[in-house]
């Protein structure tokens, strides 16, 4: 695919967007690197997703302080129905239709996972070497061998401590403080691959696949340019004016903009505030041309979605993707968000 490519530069961190529906690798600094080379997960066959809802460890008694009048439940998990849609297609900017995909029921949580979330999972001894997900936890229920693996262990910190140290990724817009504050409903930023994993395994779910979080961000055959539609506006979410500008900006309370912003299925903050890491390896071509269910590790890093109150508008496209690299730690404009077993509702839908 043809690239044309602008480098985003904030603070000590750099990336390389590029406006061809992908992104080209580029390290996120904050980020701790470690070694690939897990096992092949592909498996393309479908299964209807699990009736029951998962338990949200992090919620337990969770104050509802989320969306744009803090008075909204940060663990709410939506149904996105599933069907078939066409990947990274917008219409504008990928119109490419050679993708494919079909999924299965699924929840998405609301909101990317917030401070005050992530905070019960380091009182709970999470998150460390000595404290990993059961083996094959947060397992995708149509992907064998989807789940935790033992190898993943020591990539974690060895520590908490160590583990705190990488939250403070950024002097001015790293969300975490190590006492409770003003920051407990903004999305957890400076968290890696594994370290996200680990989490929505801990809190009863998984990383969504790519075209799992695709679908839900294009409103499936909808295929949105846009999780809300096709204008992007100031008052639907913040976002880098222009290249060049200042753009150091630390992420928003989730749902600030809704309901005006959110997706079809009820998803806050698709686009913006923080990238969102998802279960697959980054492949540009996709690696699975015709993805029923699938989930790929066929490259070497993992994939990033939605772009970030960091980016200029034109990054918040549902088409855009981005590599980063695999670790424990990332820089302050990565979040992440769980998908988990839903309800067996399925429409079908035709791109």
């Amino acid at each position: 695919m043809n690239r044309s490519c602008l480098l985003v530069v904030a603070s000590s961190w750099t990336w390389l967007a590029c406006a061809s529906g992908a992104k080209e690798p580029a390290r996120v600094d904050g980020a701790t690197t470690s070694p690939t080379g897990d096992a092949a997960l592909d498996d393309p066959s479908p299964a209807p997703a699990d009736a029951a809802v998962s338990q949200q460890a992090s919620c337990d008694g969770l104050a509802p302080t989320c969306g744009a009048t803090g008075a909204n439940d940060c663990c709410a998990s939506n149904v996105v129905p599933g069907g078939t849609f066409l990947r990274s297609y917008d219409g504008i900017t990928f119109t490419d239709s050679s993708f494919p995909a079909t999924v299965s029921a699924f929840r998405l949580d609301t909101y990317e996972v917030t401070v005050g979330r992530f905070r019960r999972f380091l009182a709970a001894g999470q998150g460390t070497r000595t404290s990993p997900p059961p083996d094959d936890a947060g397992a995708h229920p149509s992907i064998a061998n989807s789940g935790w693996q033992p190898a993943w262990n020591a990539k974690l910190p060895a520590t908490t401590a160590d583990l705190v140290a990488g939250l403070h990724c950024h002097p001015t817009i790293a969300t975490w403080t190590d006492t409770a504050g003003g920051n407990e409903n903004r999305p957890i930023n400076c968290v890696g691959w594994y370290l996200a994993s680990a989490f929505c395994a801990w809190d009863g779910g998984r990383l969504p696949t790519e075209a799992e979080w695709n679908f839900a961000a294009a409103g499936g055959s909808e295929q949105r340019e846009y999780p809300w539609g096709s204008q992007l506006t100031a008052a639907l979410v913040t976002f880098c004016p222009a290249a060049g500008g200042d753009c150091i900006h630390m992420p928003e309370p989730v749902g600030s903009h809704s309901p005006a912003s959110d997706g079809a299925y009820g998803q806050a903050d698709l686009a913006g505030n923080v990238w969102e890491p998802v279960f697959d390896h980054y492949a540009d071509p996709y690696a699975i041309k015709n993805c029923v269910d699938c989930g790929s590790v066929s490259g070497t890093e993992p994939s990033l979605r939605g772009g970030s109150i960091l980016n200029l508008g034109m990054y918040l496209r549902v088409s855009f993707r981005m590599p980063t690299v695999f670790g424990w730690s990332n820089g302050p404009a990565v979040g992440f968000r769980c998908a988990r077993a839903g309800q067996p509702i399925v429409e079908n839908q035709t791109p």
